[in-house]
């Protein structure tokens, strides 16, 4: 009976320390760089906060250059920030588009909320959903006149007035993106930031460098799981 006790309390003790055993959370950094220290790289938050983050052998350091939306085609890895659209129903609209190398092709897959990001359009911060997946090439149907197929007509979007409290918007384009067995349409509009990454090293951390930063905190240690420089004074925009 004695054991039957000492294994339920063993049993109990397990559960009660099982939250603090779960995934930790990763805290997002954005900022510029005020100095670099060794394996320490300090940021200037957007908020005005001040955080240190330790660089580990396996802190992915990469440059996010600018890009078009032409870069984005079938079969692209990418990641995108939306915000919900104004229309009930209708797709997400991105705040930001990311291609990534193909190296990097499967990072962080999938569909879930993001942060709270400038909106472009109306300057006041929206709440955001990511999704990174492939991007899918709308099927089309053709035609036969005259012995000429006609071209392949994509997916289009055109919003004629307001969009999210003053920006006129006068076109844009739907990207599908593809990810885990699913896909969701997202609106790009005309002026969305659009970047690529680059694979990069350490010699891009410098004050001044405009960052994004994903980092995981150990009581009061951050480490740094991959840090984005923007590339020529670039201001990541996820």
């Amino acid at each position: 009976m004695t054991l039957l006790r000492t294994i339920a309390a063993a049993g109990l003790t397990l559960a009660a320390v099982a939250p603090a055993l779960a995934a930790p959370q990763v805290e997002r950094l954005r900022g510029t760089i005020e100095r670099v220290e060794g394996d320490s790289v300090t940021i200037r938050t957007r908020a005005g906060a001040t955080e240190t983050v330790h660089l580990a052998s396996g802190t992915r350091v990469a440059q996010l250059a600018p890009a078009s939306l032409d870069q984005v085609k079938d079969g692209s890895f990418i990641g995108t920030a939306a915000k919900a659209g104004d229309k009930p129903g209708g797709p997400p609209v991105a705040l930001e588009v990311l291609i990534f190398p193909e190296a990097l092709r499967g990072s962080g897959e999938g569909h879930y909320p993001w942060d709270r990001l400038p909106d472009g359009a109306a300057g006041g911060p929206v709440e955001t959903s990511m999704t990174n997946g492939t991007v899918k090439a709308p099927e089309v149907e053709t035609s036969m006149t005259n012995g000429t197929v006609r071209a392949p007509e994509v997916e289009t979007t055109m919003t004629n007035g307001t969009v999210a409290g003053g920006t006129s918007v006068t076109g844009g384009r739907t990207i599908t993106v593809s990810y885990k067995g699913q896909s969701l349409a997202v609106a790009v509009p005309p002026g969305t930031p659009i970047v690529m990454l680059e694979p990069a090293d350490r010699a891009v951390l410098k004050p001044g460098a405009k960052v994004f930063a994903a980092a995981v905190r150990d009581g009061d240690r951050l480490e740094a799981r991959s840090i984005s420089v923007g590339k020529d004074g670039l201001t990541p925009p996820m």
